[in-house]
């Protein structure tokens, strides 16, 4: 096992709250950090990000999370910085749930909750530098790969990503000396992964659309097209900056489509199969001939699924308007009831 010298690694640390800045920095530099660049500004941050080449961010994402995750997502799409696959660490003082999933799901390495003790800290630092989790590409996701081996009805491979936290601290000088060569092929490891997820994503809301008076029964959702603009707004973006020049012909034909489908409603099944093969038809021209067919059973799989939990939602909701239609008229009834007893009463006098 190399000997891990953390004084090699420069950080980057954001964090508002002057107090609680100070706080991790020393925690960081307990564990044996020594370059430690202390931003409490958004502009700094981002700047700090652009401008360095730090092997650990460490940001607070309690007061700011909505910038914060928006910008591990910008971080890990290549858009922010010179490297996607930078260690990135994240803090907070919120336990709800939900902000913690959010943080997760946007890419970060791990997220620590507070307060935490600087052992902890050490503990979560050195799973990063020795365990690693290896990234998968989604249509909408970017970052570790957290997913169980129970759920892995999925045929996007896991891609093994630069980490130089740990080539820093372990000193070891051929990925050091290499490093660019490494996060150029794994950025196109990404971008090849990314281009095939958002075409799918194109081809599975038609699937699901061209479903709804199939022989499964009505599914019960209206066509996005605002979000089949932005995906293949990003296939064309994608193909662009790889220099695919036929793949992005073909990608500006595919928004030319969309804009046909108008707000979706009613939409031309002619035009929707044409949006489907102008979609697999801009990773073919992007990957040199290779189709997604190899991936027609997670698509039929994610079509099927989609249509069930819709069909679900649609019936939950039924049930609910009954019985809220139920207890309605119950009130109504009871309030008839009470209305009238005086005039029975009376009557009966």
């Amino acid at each position: 096992m190399a000997d891990i010298d953390y004084t090699r690694a420069s950080v980057l640390l954001f964090d508002p709250i002057h107090v609680n800045q100070r706080t991790t920095r020393y925690a960081l530099f307990e564990i044996g950090f020594r370059q430690i660049e202390c931003v409490a500004s958004l502009t700094d941050f981002k700047n700090g990000i652009a401008e360095g080449a730090h092997t650990l961010i460490v940001a607070e994402s309690s007061a700011t999370d909505t910038d914060i995750f928006n910008l591990v997502r910008s971080i890990r799409r290549g858009e922010v910085g010179s490297n996607p696959f930078v260690v990135l660490l994240l803090t907070t003082w919120s336990r709800d749930t939900g902000h913690i999933r959010k943080a997760i799901e946007c890419g970060a390495d791990d997220v620590i909750v507070r307060p935490f003790s600087t052992m902890f800290a050490e503990e979560r630092v050195k799973t990063l530098i020795k365990g690693r989790k290896d990234f998968i590409v989604t249509s909408d996701y970017i970052g570790p790969d957290r997913r169980k081996d129970t759920e892995r009805a999925t045929d996007a491979p896991p891609i093994t990503v630069p980490n130089f936290l740990k080539a820093t601290v372990e000193n070891d000088e051929e990925a050091l000396n290499n490093g660019q060569q490494w996060v150029r092929e794994a950025r196109e490891a990404v971008t090849a992964e990314r281009v095939r997820r958002v075409a799918m994503r194109i081809v599975i809301s038609v699937e699901l659309e061209a479903s709804k008076n199939s022989e499964q029964g009505k599914v019960p959702v209206a066509l996005d097209v605002k979000d089949l603009e932005r995906a293949a707004r990003e296939l064309r973006a994608h193909v662009l900056r790889a220099g695919r020049r036929e793949a992005t012909e073909v990608a500006a034909a595919l928004i030319d489509q969309i804009a046909v489908l108008g707000d979706g409603r009613n939409a031309d099944s002619g035009v929707l199969k044409l949006v489907k093969e102008l979609a697999m038809g801009t990773y073919a021209a992007f990957a040199n001939g290779d189709t997604i067919e190899r991936s027609k059973d997670e698509i039929g799989r994610t079509v099927s699924n989609l249509r069930k939990r819709l069909q679900a939602r649609a019936e939950a909701a039924k049930r609910k308007a009954e019985i809220a239609a139920q207890q309605a008229a119950a009130e109504t009834a009871d309030d008839a009831g009470q209305d009238g007893a005086p005039d029975i009463k009376r009557a009966a006098m």
